[in-house]
């Protein structure tokens, strides 16, 4: 025998309960928006493109370059050795003033290992640095300026510099594009000396070089540091 009041009851709670769950399906929707939403935020804040500035350590010269560069909160400041191989002079990237509240740094640069390092600023200003060893007697500073905002950066930026020169290795002559005005260019060896230096907006001529490996260093708006190999 079938209690009808019993089962009406039960027929009652369950139509409450979808009350309930329709009642809160709104509240429940709004909270899941919002969560998105902050979801969609952090991806954001990591997915958003960063620059990666890179600072030459010159052994040749006991010189950061280039030694002065602005860039963007959030950006990476990369320290590589120049002409890319192992540092041949034991040098240190230390802070020594910094906005405060921000994180210090010093890295020994010493072979085989240490080959780079890297530096995310977290707050806005001006960092200055230095080679410990060699900054008073060489001059081996550098500086970080920090902004915010989207203000252009021109520097030696692996995101801004758009130059291409080729062929590499090259037998005679180093081709250049990019250029749309006249640009000063030094041409270096491994251990830092000058070896050629002029003006061009199209191609360098290297015949007279003697074969080996060199730095090539184009100045102006334009600014790009690479090593090239004179056949």
């Amino acid at each position: 025998m079938i209690d009808h009041s019993t089962s009406h009851v039960f027929s009652s709670k369950i139509k409450l309960s979808l009350i309930k769950l329709i009642g809160a399906l709104p509240n429940r929707i709004n909270k899941m928006k919002n969560i998105l939403i902050i979801l969609s935020i952090i991806l954001s804040s990591f997915t958003a493109k960063a620059t990666i500035h890179i600072v030459n350590v010159w052994d040749g010269y006991f010189e950061f370059t280039p030694a002065d560069i602005t860039i963007q909160l959030g950006d990476t400041v990369q320290w590589l050795p120049l002409g890319g191989g192992a540092p041949s002079i034991v040098h240190t990237i230390t802070s020594t003033n910094i906005p405060l509240g921000a994180a210090t740094f010093d890295q020994i640069w010493q072979a085989p290992a240490d080959t780079f390092f890297q530096y995310v600023p977290q707050l806005l200003g001006l960092y200055e640095y230095e080679c410990t060893p060699h900054a008073l007697s060489h001059g081996m500073i550098g500086t970080i300026n920090v902004i915010g905002g989207t203000a252009a950066i021109n520097n030696n930026s692996s995101e801004i510099t758009n130059l291409i020169i080729y062929p590499n290795p090259s037998p005679n002559i180093l081709n250049i594009d990019g250029l749309y005005s006249e640009t000063e260019y030094k041409i270096y060896n491994l251990i830092g000396s000058l070896i050629m230096s002029g003006k061009t907006n199209k191609a360098i001529d290297i015949s007279d070089l003697i074969g080996g490996n060199y730095i090539i260093e184009m100045l102006g708006d334009k600014q790009l540091i690479m090593k090239f190999i004179k056949q």
